[in-house]
């Protein structure tokens, strides 16, 4: 406790000393008041000035405390969006430890000295953060490689502050102001975010899942991890060669293009979150190259986002809807996307139509992305929804695409890219192959065996009521065509759903048929009934998101 004790004292004293002594007075009250003396109250205001104060604060008091910044800079609609930005800014370059530490972490490691394990090691680093610093050195077999190795103690530091952390949390939660954050929450996901990137055994095999899918893509290069020279605090990748991202006269000086540049980032970003539903989360300059060849290659592998596939459906319906200025479609997607209803739906379905009033509007490549996503952040905040982490490092991700892509081409605009993109995937999940592996499809095809059993009970019992004049029909008050429209579409809707349950069960049974075949593998009634089903449902999708 005395040691948790002094860094309450250090933590305190950082804060008061870049004025937030109110901060402390309300968080502490007078339980932890010996810890730091009498406060004094700040008479700086909210403002950048005050964000600029807390991002010092933030560096100064180390790596824990400027990893939660950068974290909380990725959680739209928490903090005011001056201090999203503040935070964002947040820099972890550090002076470097000495070779004769690393090379003990790396005999601590693996057994063997750098000098036994590599033909060549450089003792000053290419590369020093607040978690680790990177040398370059050369195995034994040829291959020229860069070595991340731990901070040494950089662990228990962690570990220490992240209890400390926690007292903090529970001491804001007394102040309702402060409370509204949700504190402890975010310490929680805080801690599952650093001690994920303090474990290179975990960053490692983020490497490796990223190396095996790219692996014969020329456009895209990944590092590739050599395992018998990786530990939990030292990790041996291949070096890659080329120019940060960021170095716009260098690329141009390459001969690259950089308007092709910046649809590569965007294109490999997309296939990453919509195709394979896990994406490199941390798309910073420093963490992007382009390689002499043309190819984009992609550095640090700690934090990575995982997207399920119910959310990646949902999220292309999203960007669907807001392709269709449909607020009654966007809201159904975000209550998808957050696995509950919203607290006030025709709230949220006003202020989607004030939204797509503001953004909709414009041609695609005059709207500001960002300024979109800080708007959404408002609405987030507003109606309090609930989403997925992920989907906020999704947010910053593509933020962060969107001003590499811009820096690289000014008239880049990712929703050009974004919108025909999620089409294009739309049509992909509708083509046979997929609609076959589908879990959705097995899922419906669930529901259609328990309609056709259901079925004809329930026509029965609707006929007798019918018979016995004690069926009735509740209506809304609406216009007779809009009526009439409604009850057309449902009626298509449901003769529709009863044709592809006709259909898909006579593919069940012909499937297991031993006859000719007509089609690849198939036969002609299995042919002919799957082609049944598909085009019933499409109509059915068709008929579904039609405007009446």
């Amino acid at each position: 406790m005395a040691g948790r004790g002094k860094r309450y004292r250090q933590v305190f004293a950082v804060l008061i000393r870049h004025g937030f002594g109110d901060v402390v007075a309300r968080m502490s009250g007078s339980r932890f008041s010996f810890l730091f003396g009498k406060s004094r109250k700040s008479s700086i205001e909210i403002n950048s000035v005050r964000w600029k104060s807390l991002r010092m604060a933030l560096e100064e008091l180390g790596p824990t405390y400027i990893k939660l910044g950068q974290i909380l800079s990725n959680r739209p609609g928490l903090l005011p969006d001056a201090l999203t930005a503040e935070l964002a800014s947040l820099q972890d370059a550090v002076p470097p430890f000495s070779y004769e530490e690393a090379a003990a972490i790396v005999k601590k490691e693996t057994g063997s000295t750098p000098e036994e394990i590599y033909a060549s090691f450089d003792k000053k680093p290419i590369a020093s953060a607040s978690i680790a610093q990177v040398h370059k050195a050369k195995l034994k077999t040829g291959e020229t490689v860069a070595v991340k190795i731990r901070r040494p103690g950089i662990d228990k530091i962690i570990r220490a502050d992240i209890e400390v952390l926690r007292d903090i949390a529970a001491l804001m939660e007394r102040n309702s102001e402060l409370a509204s954050l949700r504190p402890r929450e975010l310490v929680n996901a805080f801690e599952h975010s650093i001690l994920a990137e303090l474990d290179f055994k975990q960053e490692k095999r983020n490497l490796t899942e990223f190396y095996k899918k790219f692996e014969g893509n020329n456009q895209v290069v990944i590092p590739e991890p050599f395992p018998e020279y990786c530990s939990e605090s030292v990790l041996t990748l291949r070096f890659l060669d080329g120019t940060k991202i960021s170095k716009i006269e260098e690329l141009k000086s390459a001969g690259h293009d950089l308007k092709k540049v910046a649809r590569l980032g965007f294109d490999t970003y997309f296939t990453q979150i919509f195709e394979w539903g896990f994406f490199h989360a941390d798309p910073h300059p420093g963490n992007l190259i382009i390689t002499p060849s043309g190819a984009i290659g992609i550095f640090d592998f700690g934090m990575v986002g995982r997207i399920r596939e119910k959310d990646r459906a949902a999220l292309i319906q999203f960007i669907i809807g807001l392709g269709r200025d449909d607020p009654g479609k966007i809201v159904d997607n975000i209550e998808k996307l957050q696995g509950a209803e919203v607290e006030d739906k025709k709230a949220l379905e006003r202020d989607m139509e004030l939204f797509i009033e503001e953004f909709g509007q414009q041609a695609v490549k005059d709207i500001d992305l960002n300024a979109a996503i800080s708007k959404g952040r408002e609405l987030i905040n507003k109606h309090k929804l609930q989403l997925n982490p992920d989907l906020f490092l999704l947010l910053r991700t593509i933020s962060l695409l969107e001003g590499i892509g811009i820096t690289l081409d000014p008239e880049f605009r990712s929703l050009e890219v974004i919108k025909p993109y999620a089409l294009q995937l739309l049509r992909k999940q509708l083509s046979i192959n997929n609609l076959l592996k589908s879990k959705t499809l097995i899922s419906f095809a669930g529901d259609i065996l328990d309609l056709i059993k259901s079925f004809p009970g329930d026509s029965r019992k609707a006929l007798h009521h019918l018979a016995e004049n004690n069926l009735k029909i509740q209506v809304e008050n609406k216009s007779d065509q809009k009526f009439r429209n409604e009850i057309r579409r449902s009626s298509i809707i449901i003769a529709l759903s009863l044709l592809s349950a006709v259909f898909f069960t006579g593919f069940l049974v012909f499937s297991n048929r031993n006859l000719p075949t007509f089609f690849g593998s198939m036969n002609m009634p299995e042919t002919f009934t799957l082609v049944g089903f598909i085009l019933c449902l499409i109509l059915i999708i068709r008929n579904s998101y039609k405007k009446i």
